[in-house]
């Protein structure tokens, strides 16, 4: 396959010519580069969590079907309530109990009331529910013991003490869903409010892009099996990388595809990646080998086999990176520093995979909030500082963001990873944030919609 010759120029020049890419420019790069599946498949609502919607979904039918009471009380003529007034009720003679799922067996005359509860038909003639609150009506909350029941029905007249006006707690026909109207748009991620939606609309199945499959390498000379038991060899670690990003491709609703360890070596590498595209990868994911070192073989076996498109980000952490594509599959080499390949993940391969999947709505969520104590930036570079958001509401009237760092940011502090659930997004010009001041966050695991 032919080798983008601006990519292999980039790749070949000193690193005081070559330029990083800002994060924003690099996503929009980035999107512009993938697709969403075509392949789609028809499944059950509740199987269709996490996925895309394929095509628009019209409401089938006027929901709410009827107007409804949205409280305990009666149902009434809103104009027979004129001049009520504590002092003055307006008698009401009671010609039924309504209960949710009963319909009235006649229409509401003059001076008439039905007793109602919550969820039950409004009946023909009546236009608002005045709450029981403003009756003298007996038995309604549960109050009265046992003898509620019989009270309700047994009841002839009630003295109405307020004036309500027309549609007064009636929840109206088809105010949720209108017939023919569109209930949800394609390129919905499906959430359980989306389920919820479905389901009272009687739909019951729906058409979705289906889930790609995303392989997983991790590479490095350092790393042990990741099944090793016992003290590891001098010069070893764990690899965490793997793990993690499998972990983050399952959260995203992909597949994934374990290629397992590659080592330092071009036909090491090249072999796991073939793995990735005969097991039908529509992306792989590695990281490490895309830094400077003579043994970062992964961004030089991506250009011989393929095309590289970015090299290099503007972000800290994780400067080293890589997109192009392998034997037709795209790739994203990410840096092997743990909280490095996190962070990568999060900002560039997140995004791609909502796109891929079908997903509208592909850039995170961000806020500002007000920084909780100092926040140093002295990278020069942007800087996604991991950080801890919280809501906090003590001033009344008034709810803001707050947030601070999880502590030291190194590149290899995995934990500061476990103990954020943001990022802190400083642009290269800021060099210090200081106690009080805003900042921008982008929240971790907060789905966007549009």
């Amino acid at each position: 396959m032919a080798t983008d010759q601006g990519a292999s120029m980039q790749m070949n020049d000193g690193p005081a010519n070559r330029r990083r890419i800002p994060v924003v420019e690099a996503i929009v790069a980035l999107l512009a580069q993938v697709e969403p599946v075509s392949d789609h498949e028809r499944v059950l609502v509740l199987d269709a969590m996490g996925r895309t919607l394929v095509e628009d979904i019209p409401a089938p039918a006027d929901v709410p079907p009827f107007d409804y009471a949205t409280l305990d009380g009666y149902a009434v003529r809103a104009s027979d309530t004129d001049g009520a007034a504590p002092d003055q009720p307006v008698s009401f003679v009671v010609v039924g109990v309504l209960a949710a799922g009963v319909v009235a067996s006649r229409a509401l005359g003059k001076g008439e009331a039905y007793r109602i509860l919550t969820g039950a038909p409004v009946p023909p003639g009546g236009d608002a529910v005045v709450p029981f609150e403003g009756t003298d009506g007996k038995g309604f909350g549960g109050w009265d013991g046992s003898d509620a029941m019989s009270l309700g029905l047994t009841e002839k007249r009630v003295a109405v003490r307020v004036q309500v006006q027309t549609g007064a707690d009636v929840r109206r026909r088809a105010e949720d869903q209108r017939a023919g109207e569109v209930l949800l748009r394609s390129g919905t991620r499906v959430r359980p409010a989306e389920v919820a939606v479905l389901a009272s609309a009687g739909i019951f199945s729906v058409w979705v892009h289906r889930r790609i499959r995303i392989g997983v390498l991790s590479t490095g000379d350092e790393l042990v099996a990741r099944d090793h038991v016992g003290p590891l060899g001098p010069g070893k670690i764990r690899d965490a990388n793997g793990p993690a990003l499998l972990a983050l491709v399952s959260r995203d609703g992909a597949v994934p595809v374990d290629l397992g360890q590659a080592l330092d070596e071009p036909n090491s590498v090249r072999a796991s990646l073939l793995k990735g595209v005969d097991h039908g990868c529509d992306l792989i994911v590695t990281s490490g080998g895309v830094s400077m070192g003579d043994r970062d073989m992964v961004k030089h076996v991506i250009r011989d086999d393929g095309e590289v498109s970015i090299w290099s980000i503007d972000l800290r952490p994780g400067k080293p990176f890589t997109f192009g594509r392998f034997h037709g599959v795209p790739i994203m080499a990410l840096p092997g520093n743990p909280v490095s390949a996190m962070v990568t993940y999060e900002l560039l391969v997140n995004p791609v995979v909502r796109r891929m999947q079908g997903d509208r709505a592909a850039v995170p969520v961000e806020v500002m909030a007000i920084a909780d104590q100092e926040i140093l930036n002295d990278s020069g570079r942007e800087n996604f500082v991991r950080g801890v958001a919280r809501i906090d509401d003590r001033v009344r009237g008034s709810v803001e963001w707050h947030v601070r760092p999880t502590g030291p940011q190194g590149s290899g502090i995995l934990t500061s990873m476990a103990r954020a659930n943001c990022l802190i997004r400083l642009s290269p010009d800021t060099k210090r944030v200081e106690s009080g001041e805003r900042v921008r966050l982008r929240l971790m695991d907060a789905s966007p919609l549009w």
